[in-house]
This record gives structure tokens, C-alpha cells and sequence, in this order.
């Protein structure tokens, strides 16, 4: 009775260290889950832990709750799952009691260890040490080690006609004769394991054979760094495919359930010629899955406030794979309602399963779109830009995309006459100009090296609009630093391309290069941008 009572003390303790840790917190869904579960455990009514209990009971959901409609509880439940599994990998890692809610059910189970982590692993070094050290070798009897041809009748003297009956003990053997036959014993084990190791090699050469000539029979799979093997999905039911104006193709929601479908009227959005993607989505708690091949994948989540709500007046709630729950005020990172802004994350990998898991954990939480590319691991993909229409590829097979990411001024409608006669002249076909800034969305914890492509088409005579020096003087700044001050690109270029570089860009607090260009003497004008991980 006593080993009950401290069973059940020591689960109470472990479910109360759980929901205050740091990882946790009473105030989410998970707590919320996790508690009900726990209650009815100990309460002894298991029966009760089932979707339609938890979603009314506790996470508030109506009466009417059909588990086939809307998905929360799974959704939360898989969350759940990854943050326990989180939670025992740092904070609870040296806890004797840990909770578990296995796959496809919702009832707790408390698992006890014997030791902490750090004994268990003191204890694993010392078998792992001991299994390794040399065996005490129980020796055979002598009589048991001699040669056979020592036991042959014509090998030794018979005396039984000169002294009888030889004696029932054996003479002991000489060191000479023990060292032999023992030296004996161990060739013949040797060749044995030789003969082993060979048959093995053989076979599993042969197996490697087998198998690469089935690989050659058979139709290679893209790995994950090939272009191809990527995701673009417009998030909300009923969204009909669109070609963006880079020509690629973003195609309807087929990986999200639960939530509620959302839309908007037509209407501009600031810092994208795409605002399609960004009149509809799906809100509330919803899970998303997204298969794709093994390999290291970046993910843009795409968002855009259509409605009336204010700064801090609604945060978005979500997980990536099951990992820490990331809180995001859209308008406050767009810098207001309708306009466009992007998280990225870098390094994923799909889970077990081969998908890329999202989760959506708050009533307030949406998405508009989102964006699933090969990766490189360690580091976010480049990012280029130019003032070009449709996508161009450069003599060293990159691609620059379209515009993006901009705030005010506009396409020039000139045309560069000798543009093609150029190295990659494509990229200085066209520029954009005017009072502008871009705001370009990175991964966080890196540092960045920026390139500012410019050419002076206009006033360096190329197009037939004369000038001098200092016809057009600017000013750059990026992230809150002047980089160019009083910038002329007829001055230090003339007429051909000119490219600025600057290293070591940190991003903002809200993971962003922002780069302004203030006129001086007339508008400022901009080629191309590349950004660049270090």
C-alpha cells in the first residue's frame, strides 16, 4: 500500500514539474491536454480519455464536436508528443519518473527508471569496459592438448612387455611440449577465423554486386539538393493552383487538416507582385504534413494580415516538427496590414515518417502559404533579386527571380540598348528606381554578405539621356548603417556594371536585411541584390 501511495506522489510530482517547467506552461493547449489526461489517470477513469472528451472537456471545444471535422485534438496530441519527447532530452532529462503518451492513444503512461541518466551511463561505460578487457582463459588439461599423432600406438614405445601394465597417470609434459601443442591449438583457431573472414567478405562482395546491378536495372531517385524536390502550396481549402510571376507554379492545400478556411477581397499587397497567395488560408489549430525524400530542406512560412487587426492584436502560434512553439505578430514583422512578409527556417529534416510536420497551436494562429526547397545544411540558400519581369539564369547557372521584398518606387521604362552585347547583360536590362527599401527575410544566427549591382544606363549615355557626374547621387543604408554616402555610379564606373560588396551583415531583431535608398540628386537606381550566408 505504501509502494502505491509513493508511486502516485511521485507521478503528481512529475506531472507538476512538467507543466512548470520552462519548456511547458499551464496557459497552452498542451498543459491543457496533458493535464486532463494525467486527472483521469489518477482518477482511475482511462475510459474518459478519448477525443471527444478531451476536445470538449479540455480545450473548450462546443457540445457538437465531431472529431471528423475538426482535428485539434490530434493536432495538439502530436505536439504534445514532440514537446514531452523535447522536455526528457533537456530539463527532465535526470528525472526517475517520465510521462509518455504512445502513438494512437491518449491515455499516459508514467515510465519509471531505476537511476538517473548520468549512473545508468556510469554504469553502461563500466559493462561496455569490462566486456572489453581480456577474458581469464580457462586452460584444457594437458592430456587434452596432446598432438594425435602423439596418442598413436605406433608412435611410442610399447613397455608393457619390460615393465607391465603402464601406469593409469599419464607423465606430466614437459614445457617444450606444453608450449607446442598449445601454439597448435591456437593456428588451428586462427586459420579458422581467416577462413570465416574470407566466405564473409566473398558474400558480402557478392551482395554489393547484386545490389548495384539492381540499382542499374532500376530508375534513380532525385536526391534532396536536386531542383525538382520542392513544395509550394497555397494553405486553405478550395484554392485553385497559380503560376506566380517567376512562373512558378504553387499548387492547392492538400496537406493541412483541421481549422477553418479564410479569405479576402482582391486587393494590393505591399512588397510582393504575387498577392494572390496571400487572399486566403486556413486558421485556427490545423496540422500540416508535407512528404518529401531524406535530405536538409528550408522552409518559408508565408503570411499577410488582410484583416483590421492591429499591432500585438493577434499572435500566430506554431511548431516545426514537434519542436519549440514560435510566437509571430504579423503585422508588427510586415510592418502593417497587407503586406507580405516570410519566416524562414533552415536545417529541416523530415521526421521518421518521411514528413515535414507543422503545428498550429493557438485560435488565433494562420497561414497563407508556404514554400518547401532543398536545403543546404548549416546555412540559408542565396537569395537573388533583379528588376527583370521573368526569372534569369546567369553565365554561372544561378537563378535571380523577379522583384520582391520592396517598398515603394518602380520599374524603369527604358530600355538598355546594348544590354545584350554584355556578361550576363541580362541582369542590367532594367532597374528599379525611386525612394525604396527593401526588407529581405533570413534565417536567424547568421551573418550575411550583401552585393548591390548597379549600372548607369540613363545618364551614362547609353540610352540617350545625357548627363554628367553627379547627375544621380544616393545614399544606402542597411539595417539602421549608412554603407554608401553620396553613392555615383557615373563617378566611380561610368558606364559599366558596377558591383559594391559588404560582409558580416547581421540581421534585425526580426531575422531581416533592411537596405534604404535615399536620394541626393535625383532618384536612386538598383540593378540587382544578392544576398549571400557566409
Amino acid at each position: 500500500m505504501e509502494s502505491t501511495v509513493s508511486n502516485f506522489e511521485a507521478e503528481r510530482a512529475e506531472l507538476d514539474s512538467v507543466l512548470n517547467s520552462e519548456t511547458f506552461g499551464r496557459g497552452n493547449n498542451l498543459a491543457k491536454i496533458l493535464s486532463f489526461v494525467c486527472e483521469k489517470y489518477f482518477q482511475g477513469c482511462t475510459g474518459e480519455v478519448k477525443e471527444y472528451d478531451i476536445a470538449v472537456h479540455a480545450l473548450g471545444r462546443s457540445k457538437d464536436f465531431d472529431p471528423q471535422i475538426d482535428a485539434i485534438v490530434r493536432v495538439t496530441a502530436h505536439a504534445l508528443r514532440k514537446r514531452l519527447e523535447q522536455y526528457y532530452r533537456t530539463e527532465g532529462l535526470e528525472h526517475s519518473v517520465h510521462i509518455y503518451v504512445p502513438p494512437g492513444h491518449y491515455v499516459p503512461k508514467f515510465v519509471r527508471n531505476a537511476e538517473p541518466k548520468t549512473e545508468k551511463l556510469q554504469l553502461e561505460l563500466k559493462e561496455r569496459a569490462e566486456s572489453r578487457a581480456i577474458p581469464e582463459v580457462s586452460m584444457p588439461a594437458a592430456e587434452s592438448l596432446r598432438a594425435p599423432w602423439r596418442d598413436a600406438p605406433s608412435a611410442r614405445p610399447s613397455r608393457q612387455s619390460e615393465q607391465g601394465p603402464a601406469p593409469a597417470v599419464s607423465a606430466p609434459l614437459t614445457v617444450a611440449g606444453s608450449r607446442f601443442r598449445i601454439w597448435t591449438v591456437f593456428a588451428v583457431v586462427f586459420l579458422c577465423l581467416c577462413g570465416f573472414a574470407a566466405v564473409t567478405a566473398y558474400l558480402r562482395i557478392r551482395a554489393r554486386s547484386r545490389e548495384a546491378q539492381a540499382a542499374s536495372d532500376s530508375p534513380l531517385s532525385l536526391p534532396a539538393n536536386i531542383p525538382g524536390n520542392n513544395i509550394r502550396a497555397m494553405v486553405g481549402d478550395g484554392r485553385a493552383p497559380y503560376v506566380d510571376r517567376a512562373g512558378q507554379t504553387w499548387g492547392s492545400d492538400t496537406y493541412c487538416t483541421g481549422g477553418s478556411t479564410f479569405s479576402a477581397p482582391a486587393r494590393p499587397i505591399l512588397a510582393t507582385f504575387d498577392p494572390q497567395l496571400f487572399l486566403a488560408g486556413r486558421s485556427g489549430l490545423f496540422h500540416c504534413a508535407f512528404p518529401v525524400p531524406s535530405g536538409t530542406y528550408e522552409v518559408h512560412l508565408l503570411f499577410a494580415e488582410t484583416t483590421s487587426v492591429e499591432e500585438t492584436g493577434r499572435t500566430v502560434d506554431f511548431a516545426l516538427n514537434g519542436g519549440p512553439t514560435k510566437g509571430l505578430d504579423v503585422v508588427d514583422d510586415a510592418g502593417g496590414n497587407d503586406t507580405a512578409t516570410e519566416r524562414i527556417f533552415t536545417d529541416v529534416h523530415p521526421e521518421e515518417d518521411g514528413k515535414i510536420h507543422l503545428d498550429f497551436t493557438s485560435n488565433e494562429s494562420y497561414l497563407n502559404a508556404i514554400e518547401i526547397l532543398p536545403g543546404i545544411p548549416n546555412h540559408m540558400l542565396p537569395v537573388r533579386i533583379y528588376a527583370g519581369e521573368t526569372p534569369y539564369h546567369d553565365s554561372e547557372g544561378n537563378v535571380w527571380l523577379p522583384n520582391r521584398f520592396y517598398f515603394g518606387g518602380r520599374e524603369s521604362h527604358y530600355q538598355v540598348l546594348d544590354a545584350a552585347s554584355m556578361p550576363d547583360g541580362g541582369l542590367y536590362a532594367s532597374q528599379w528606381i525611386g525612394h525604396f527599401r527593401y526588407v529581405i527575410p533570413v534565417a536567424p544566427g547568421e551573418r550575411y554578405t550583401v552585393k548591390l549591382h548597379f549600372r548607369e544606363s540613363y545618364f551614362g549615355g547609353q540610352d540617350g539621356g545625357g548627363g554628367v557626374i553627379g547627375s544621380r547621387v544616393f545614399d544606402v543604408w542597411c539595417n539602421g548603417s549608412v554603407i554608401l554616402k553620396h553613392f555615383d555610379i557615373l563617378k566611380e564606373a561610368g558606364s559599366e556594371p558596377l558591383t559594391k560588396t559588404f560582409a558580416h551583415i547581421e540581421p534585425t531583431g526580426q531575422d531581416k536585411i533592411e537596405i534604404n535608398f535615399v536620394p541626393v540628386v535625383n532618384y536612386p537606381s538598383l540593378d540587382a541584390i544578392e544576398v549571400i550566408p557566409e
